[in-house]
């Protein structure tokens, strides 16, 4: 449900790319507690030098990387929450990039010594989300945050259904579901929730 899109004039990897979609899903999946089929991240690159990015109305030549993540707000999900995961995803780009290692902040010694110019160029400007949108997604309306216990209960037999028909995607996240509330994983009979307060913590 959430989507997070990566804008990056600092080249990365194919390897890269793959590690830093892995860390957000995982956070973002881990803080709202989101199956993680429906987390998504989308990269997008580009040359900072042919001014395609402005701050200020100048363009930003050193760097434009920055993270923009589309999520759904409600209540239930506070600043706080928001806040730490915004942090938790910048530690994770500059990991990725090499500048740091797991543990160090922003206040430690570089991993690495590099010249001035490589490091401003690995630089992200910011990490940011835009709440409050609705839709469909894989066919099934998008649940108002904070209600995702009644919406995977009125959905189960048709997510069972497209399972066993072959969608790896949704076996994955009924597996998912299961194994986080303790639950054995069949691709048929699947067990149904019978209250909702069984997923009351499935936050997307």
């Amino acid at each position: 449900m959430p989507l997070y899109n990566v804008e990056h004039s600092y080249p990365l990897t194919g390897e890269q790319k793959a590690e830093l979609a892995e860390r957000i899903t995982r956070l973002h999946s881990r803080t709202f507690t989101t199956p993680s089929i429906f987390v998504q991240v989308k990269f997008y690159s580009h040359d900072a030098s042919a001014h395609n990015y402005f701050v200020a109305g100048k363009p930003k030549e050193e760097c434009a990387n920055r993270i923009i993540g589309f999520v759904r707000t409600s209540a239930s999900r506070t600043k706080e929450q928001f806040d730490k995961l915004a942090e938790q995803i910048e530690d994770s780009w500059y990991i990725v990039v090499g500048q740091r290692v797991e543990g160090q902040t922003e206040d430690d010694k570089p991993q690495k010594d590099m010249p001035e110019k490589e490091r401003k160029a690995m630089e992200i400007m910011s990490v940011t989300f835009i709440g409050g949108y609705m839709g469909r997604e894989k066919g099934f309306p998008i649940p108002e945050a904070g209600n995702e216990g009644e919406w995977m209960k009125a959905n189960r037999k048709q997510f069972e259904r497209r399972a066993e028909l072959g969608e790896e995607d949704i076996k994955d996240m009924l597996q998912e579901v299961d194994e986080r509330e303790g639950k054995s994983f069949t691709p048929s009979g699947l067990l149904l929730l019978t209250r909702v307060s069984d997923l009351k913590s499935w936050r997307a």
